[in-house]
């Protein structure tokens, strides 16, 4: 008789379209082969799209309805014990959360449990957006918390250092890990992914095409964006632009660019299940982001072979070398962004395809492969020492 797999639980605040769901649903998938993956996720979605029909593909999936980003005592008092007697009814071997809330919830329902709990940081629950009380909370929230877990896995060196400079756990406590993202190109084919990407977005073979794919909301800084891509347009008389995606900012960056008598020239392709498959189409991508943990969107456009403009945020530097695979620009420098972007579309930058040589590097320092192995290296060394104690 085949023994049973180990259970893992992972715990997730909400499966919108963003790129921590899709790497750990990536990482879910992956796992499979080796546990018994289990997902938890709250209820809400929002404009950006919903992931959770495309995770109850990949894993079981149980929502927790008391789950919520927001803060509030009551629900978040419920949500707690809803995590912890799916806990105790399952007795996972680890409980493995993702962002903020939830990673403060689910470590709390774990800890009388026997299982190892391990916490991935995406991206701090702490931004330069909040408020100075606000921040306060949340850092003193994850120093807390650091203190019921096993292992806490950040996504670049700059989010280990982030939580280190605030002296969330210590360093031992930390895993560098990146983002599950699959660098093998969707077709190997450029020229043919490139056609295919333009007919789907009916656009001619010889535009030049402006791409950005992404949320609008404040975290990826779309008023910085609309101002770059007048700054393009107006200057690249014959350029267009393409926006993959959705959210609450949208109609802010339709009505500036309108106004800008550019409307013609951008389309707003909305919420795409193909977007990965869309890259080919870019000559360039922009990625004008204010915080990050390590940009999943830089990476998938880098797999795809097109070059990439990017502001110089958390995880961005590792991803983005001057005249390889794009350029970095200061977060909120519309100006610098516009101008890294010209050298690209007149040449004088990288050009798409990207050198595979580049891109095959980039794979093996943070490609899909590694990442399994890396957190089945980890699961196992947690497991041993479960079994040891």
């Amino acid at each position: 008789m085949t023994p049973a797999k180990p259970i893992v639980f992972h715990v997730i605040t909400r499966l919108i379209v963003g790129g921590a769901q899709l790497s750990m649903l990536g990482l879910c998938d992956g796992l499979k082969e080796h546990y018994d993956v289990r997902l938890l996720s709250g209820p809400e979605t929002g404009p950006e799209g919903s992931l959770q029909v495309q995770a109850a593909e990949v894993v079981p999936l149980t929502i927790v309805p008391q789950l919520r980003r927001d803060v509030n005592p009551t629900q978040d008092v419920a949500a707690l014990a809803a995590l912890r007697r799916a806990i105790n009814g399952l007795r996972p071997a680890i409980v493995h959360t993702h962002s903020s809330k939830a990673g403060i919830l689910g470590r709390a329902a774990a800890m009388k449990s026997d299982a190892k709990r391990v916490h991935t940081i995406h991206g701090w629950g702490h931004t330069p957006a909040d408020s100075a009380p606000r921040r306060a909370v949340f850092i003193q929230l994850e120093r807390v918390t650091a203190k019921w877990t096993d292992a806490l896995v950040a996504v670049s060196p700059d989010v280990r250092n982030e939580g280190l400079r605030r002296r969330i756990g210590n360093p031992g406590l930390y895993e560098v890990i990146p983002e599950f993202v699959d660098y093998r190109p969707m077709n190997p084919n450029f020229e043919e992914s490139r056609q295919i990407a333009r007919e789907a977005l009916g656009l001619l073979a010889d535009d030049e095409v402006v791409g950005w794919v992404g949320r609008f909301v404040p975290q990826k800084d779309p008023h910085t964006l609309a101002r770059a891509l007048e700054l393009i347009l107006s200057t690249r008389r014959t350029a267009r632009a393409v926006l993959v995606g959705d959210g609450p900012l949208r109609q802010d960056v339709e009505r500036r660019l309108r106004a800008a008598g550019l409307a013609e020239r951008v389309d707003f392709a909305g919420l795409r299940q193909d977007a990965r498959s869309l890259y080919a189409a870019f000559d360039v991508l922009l990625h004008p982001s204010l915080w990050e943990g390590q940009p999943r969107v830089i990476q998938e456009a880098i797999a795809e072979r097109i070059p990439v403009v990017a502001t110089q945020v958390e995880g961005a530097g590792d991803l983005v070398t001057s005249g390889r695979t794009g350029y970095l620009a200061l977060p909120g420098d519309a100006e610098q962004i516009a101008a890294r972007a010209f050298d690209v579309l007149a040449g004088e930058g990288p050009r798409p395809p990207l050198d595979e040589a580049v891109i095959d590097e980039l794979a093996r320092r943070y490609g899909r492969e590694l990442v399994l192995r890396r957190h089945l290296e980890l699961y196992e060394r947690l497991l041993a020492t479960q079994a040891l104690g």
